[in-house]
Order: C-alpha cells, then structure tokens, then sequence
C-alpha cells in the first residue's frame, strides 16, 4: 500500500562534472542535496537513501521525472559505483534519442527502485495541446521567484558555481514541484485509490489513460487485444481505415427544411475522407475537407469534421419586457450519441455498445465526488478521444468522426426547427448546443419543439436563462443567469481565475494551469464594466492585488528575450511599467535559413537550393532565390509593442508606482462590450 506521510519531491541537474540530486519531504520542510562530482562524492549517502526508499515504497513525486531523472538515476541504482560521467552520459542520451524512440529510455513500473508520481506526465502537460514547463508552471502558480538556471548546461561548472547556482537551483525547481505536487493533492490520491483497487499502476496516468484503463477492463483483455500465436506477444486490436464516404457516417434520420443547411447535408454526403484526413488532429476543421459555412437565422455557421461554431459578433443582449435568453445544450453530448445510436469502433461491435451503454447507469449509483463516480464518468469520456489515437484499442476513424460530424447536424436539426417561431433569434451555436433569443409569446411552443426533438434523436437537452449576455463570439462570452446572478464566463477574453486566496483552487477547478493567466486584471476589469458598470479605470486603478498585473513572456529554445539589450530567461515575468525597456523577442530566420543567405523562392525545396547554393558556391540564382534578392536575417519581435516594459522574477520587483495603468485599462476597455 502506498503512502504519502514520507513521500518526497526530487529534481536532479545534470552537467558533465557534476550531478546533484535534491528533495524535499512533501508533508516537511527538510530537505538534502546529494552531489557527485570531481569536488565531491556523496555516493554512499545517495545509495543509503535510494535503499530506504526503495525497501519502504516511498512515493517519488516530480516533473518529468519518468521521462528524464528515473532513467538517468536507473543507472546509479544498477551499479551505485557509477559516476557523474557516466550519468551525464546517460542524460545526453535521453536528449539525443527522444524524438527518434519515445520508448528508448522508458523504464517500467516494475522495474522502479521507488513509486514515481509524474506531476508533468500526470497533467497532460508533455502533449502538444497543454505543453508546459515548470517555469511556465512557476509563473502560472505565482511562485515568488521564477528562476532558470544561472550555470549554462553542457560545460563543466567550478565549485563556486555549484554552491551558488547549480544547488540554489535544483533546489527551487523542487520546491516549485512540491508546491505544484499539493495543489493536485486530490488527484494524486485518486490516483492512489485506483492503485490499492485495481492494481493498476496508475500513479502518474492522466486522467484519459485512466479511463481508457477502465473501460478496458469493463470490455476485457480478450476483446482489445489479441496475442501472437509465435511470440504471444500482445496486439492492439484496432479498426484501420483507407477511405471513408462521408454518406455512410450520416445517421439517415437527419433533414431539413432550411435550404442552406439542405446546402450543407448535400455538400458533406458527397465528401470521402482519406487516411490524412482522418488523422488525429483532422478534427481541427481548418484541416478538414468537410469545411463549409452556411448562414443560418442571420448568424454565419463553419461546420467541420470537428463540429460547428457560429455567433452573432460583439452583441448585448438583455431579458426583460417579455423575452428571455435561452441557453440548451445536449447532456454529455458524445457518449449519449454513441450510446442512443448504437454505434461502436466495429472490431469492438456489440460487447462495446452494451458495456458503454451501462456506464452512465453504473455512475449514478455513487455520489458525485467520489473515487468509484469518476471512475465511471473518466471511462465514459475515453471512449471517443481515444479512437482517434493510433495507439488505443478504441482506434477507428469511422467512429471518432461519426459522432461530430452527426452531433452538430443534430444541434442544427434543433435549429431548423426552432426557425419555425416568429421571436425565435439565434444568438450563437456550437458542437452541442445553441443560444438564443424568445419572447414569450412563443414559449410553450418552444417547449414543445425541444420536447419533439429530444423524442425524435433520444438526446436530452439541458436549459439555463440568462439574464443578461455579451458575446464577443461562439468562444468569448459572459452569461449572467436568472435568479443567482451568478456569471458563466467563457474564453480567454472574459475567463479568469479568481483573486487572493481562492486563486489557485480556481485555476485548478478550470484545469487552467496550461494556460498563460498573463494580466488577469484586464479580464476583471472588463467583466466588472459591463456586469457592474463599473468605470475600467477606478477599478484598475484601486485593485491590489500586484500579481494580477503580471504578465509572461515565453520563447523556444532558439529564441533570445532582449530587455533593452540585456539577455532575459526563456520564461519571463514582467509588468508594462512607465519606466524600463522595451522587450523583444529575436528568432533565427525562418524555414531553417542561415542569416545571410540569399532567401529560398516559394515552390523550392530546401534540397533543390542546397544544390544550386553548392554549385553557385553561394551566389545568388534565380531559379531558387527570391527575385528581389533578400537575404535571410534573425526576426525581430516586439513584446507589447508602443510599451516598456520592467522585469519581476522575483516578485519583489514589482512596484505600483511604477506601473502603467494605461496599458492595463486600454486594454480592458477593448473588451468591454457596451
């Protein structure tokens, strides 16, 4: 059984004469620094710790450690004579190898010398949509120092260098983790149920992998997979497609009277999706051949493989003298077209439209809040993200796509009818669900369409009133609702954690630690303006709270940050300030050119110029230049352009005094919606 009383956060930094290891208790203040290096050897105390924790089970909690600090320590705890050569040499591996074998380095769970709990891996934050760094981390979690190492990695550091940078640093990145490691106290414990359970070593799955686990499970080993007769090595069952035509997808039941959307049912029964089009970010309907827009009740509908979004732009609207804003969206929209369609990835068929039918049935019988409710809730959701993954038992592009593509016909069967009544004023539609304006002289009708349409695609509608709604669009809103007054705020423009000391149990409610909660000042300030009427300025200006006028700067690896001309971190955290410098962010040129070559011409390839670039020795030749012989040259990038800008890493470098309001009140008045 695993047990979090001992438990300890840990980092380790690697350079090629020194490795620290460094942690920090979860539950105490104490903490150790293990150092190997040519000034010191502290092996023997190292081996003494990693033997208690791995005769005691004691949980490892960090970031990115599976991917990284478990592989490079593997290898002392194999052979614990090893020393920083032969560790470096092991973390410079991991570098090289990661983009050519994501399984290289992987060490399995049955082979820890201790439990490992990886908050990065955990969070999602190592896939693309929610990349994030512990620095980003630092800013996000309002960390009072943002730090990146002083000691540059990949040369040899002196002594004075490791006590005053290289230990001070490994040290806060672990303090940053163990900070990180108790505001997702609750999901690690999840976790631990799971585990004492199941069996399943779950400790470091996000919350999909859980799910998809689950509902394995419910479906059986001998359903999702099969063995090698020779090898009895275990396959992934999966449905894999070459062509799919768009008609054979469409639930025959859809119609519709309103010509532009009979326009977009005709347009999508002709499509047949290739093998690219049905990779897994074919859902991004910039991508997708079923790319159409139609203008539906006077609001501009986009409709993708993806689902469709439309909205009236920049509008306020209020209920009174009769009308009402209505707000329905379908429950638990994906899961219940599945299920009330019975359709199912077709290697999985029938056992898979019975088993995933009981899910929410079985949910219900726990209350909210509870291990076994998310349990159930988490398999639920698995089912469709995961049959877009190359890698899942669920894996069937037929029925990843079945479902939206359906879905949004469905929201605009809803529509179609409801263009019926005479007061009937589309505000805003998406993937599952619509807005809209009613008098009440249409009400009871209303009811009735709705009530028809729930009969009619056995999906059930959810209702909320609106008192009051700015739209910006189908992605920025704020809703005030009937009766609690309470706000519904929606998208980066208007979304924003709450103040003081709520602020880090709101940001990990809106599962926003991924996100940049630059200035949220602005966000305040706009929504307090349009809600409350309050004047932007007097409420910017009196606010307090500093880290709410802070904002990040965030450059790859490649890219340099230049405060005036003063080199800055990757991460950087600053205020617009009335007095500094301007802050840019430089690039090495585009498309992998070399500042000062002549430019590749559009149509090129990069190998055709290689060669004629090797047979002019450089010179400049039409046939793969750009005609008015521009050269390549590192890109310049204002940060807050027309703005200085002062540094605050250490958050004792902010001063009101001297900030500068203007920017933040210019800025929150461009989101005020009048």
């Amino acid at each position: 059984m695993i047990d979090l009383t001992h438990a300890v956060c840990w980092d380790i930094e690697t350079l090629p004469n020194c490795i620290t290891v460094a942690a920090e208790f979860l539950y105490s203040d104490q903490s150790a620094v293990w150092e190997i290096s040519e000034y010191r050897d502290d092996r023997a105390g190292l081996r003494e710790w990693m033997n208690w924790l791995n005769s005691s089970r004691v949980p490892m909690i960090g970031f990115n450690n599976i991917g990284f600090d478990l592989p490079v320590m593997d290898v002392f705890w194999r052979n614990q004579m090893a020393g920083y050569s032969e560790l470096y040499a092991k973390s410079q591996h991991i570098f090289a190898s990661r983009d050519e074998d994501r399984f290289a380095n992987t060490i399995w769970p049955r082979d820890w010398f201790a439990p490992q709990i990886d908050l990065m891996a955990m969070n999602r934050f190592n896939t693309t949509t929610k990349s994030t760094s512990l620095k980003a981390l630092q800013f996000a979690m309002r960390s009072e120092n943002i730090v990146e190492s002083a000691v540059p990695f990949g040369v040899p550091v002196s002594r004075e260098d490791i006590d005053n940078d290289l230990i001070p640093y490994n040290l806060h990145d672990v303090s940053s983790t163990k900070q990180f490691a108790l505001l997702s106290i609750d999901a690690i414990k999840f976790r631990m149920t799971m585990v004492e359970q199941y069996g399943i070593e779950c400790l470091s799955w996000d919350d999909v992998k859980i799910g998809a686990q689950m509902l394995i499970r419910q479906l059986g080993e001998n359903l999702c997979y099969t063995r090698d007769p020779v090898t009895n090595k275990r396959k992934t069952r999966q449905t894999v497609r070459t062509t799919i035509p768009v008609q054979n997808m469409l639930f025959p039941y859809i119609y519709f009277k309103h010509p532009e959307l009979q326009r977009v049912l005709r347009f999508m029964q002709g499509v047949t999706l290739t093998p690219s089009d049905m990779s897994k970010d074919a859902g991004k309907d910039e991508k997708s051949p079923l790319t159409i827009e139609a203008d539906v009740g006077g609001v501009s509908l986009r409709f993708g493989s993806g689902g469709v979004h439309g909205s009236l732009k920049s509008r306020k609207f209020v209920a009174g003298n009769g009308w009402t804003i209505e707000d329905d969206d379908v429950a638990g929209m994906y899961p219940a077209i599945s299920n009330v369609n019975r359709i199912a990835p077709e290697h999985l068929g029938e056992p898979f439209v019975q088993i995933y039918a009981s899910l929410p049935i079985e949910r219900s019988k726990y209350k909210k809040g509870t291990p076994e409710n998310k349990r159930y809730k988490l398999a639920g959701n698995a089912a469709w993200g995961q049959s877009k993954s190359p890698y899942s038992p669920f894996y069937d592009p037929k029925y990843a796509l079945t479902v939206p593509i359906n879905g949004q016909l469905m929201i605009c069967m809803l529509i179609d009818w409801m263009l019926e009544l005479p007061s009937f004023g589309l505000i805003q539609a998406n993937t599952d669900g619509i807005s809209y304006m009613l008098h009440e002289s249409d009400y009871e009708a209303a009811q009735a369409i709705k009530a028809r349409w729930q009969d009619y695609t056995k999906l059930e509608l959810e209702n909320a009133q609106y008192s009051r709604l700015w739209i910006k669009d189908v992605s920025n809103y704020v809703a005030e609702y009937v009766g609690s007054g309470k706000l519904k705020q929606k998208g980066a423009a208007y979304w924003h954690p709450d103040t003081g000391k709520d602020y880090h149990d709101s940001v990990t409610a809106g599962e926003s630690w991924h996100k940049d909660l630059s200035a949220p000042v602005i966000q305040r300030a706009a929504v307090a303006a349009m809600v409350h009427g309050c004047s932007p300025a007097d409420f910017i200006r009196c606010h307090t709270d500093a880290f709410d006028f802070m904002l990040r700067a965030k450059v790859n690896r490649s890219d340099t940050l230049l405060h005036g001309d003063m080199p800055q971190q990757k991460v950087t955290r600053y205020y617009v300030a009335r007095d500094g410098s301007p802050l840019v962010k430089i690039s090495p040129p585009a498309a992998g050119g070399v500042i000062g070559q002549w430019k590749r011409a559009n149509g090129i390839t990069k190998a055709q110029y290689d060669a004629e670039m090797l047979r002019t020795r450089g010179d400049w030749s039409e046939t793969v230049c750009t005609k008015n012989r521009s050269k390549y040259d590192e890109r310049r990038t204002a940060i807050q352009a027309g703005y200085v800008v002062a540094i605050c890493n250490d958050a004792k470098d902010f001063r009101f005094d001297n900030l500068n309001y203007d920017y933040y009140i210019n800025e929150a008045t461009k989101l005020i919606i009048a």
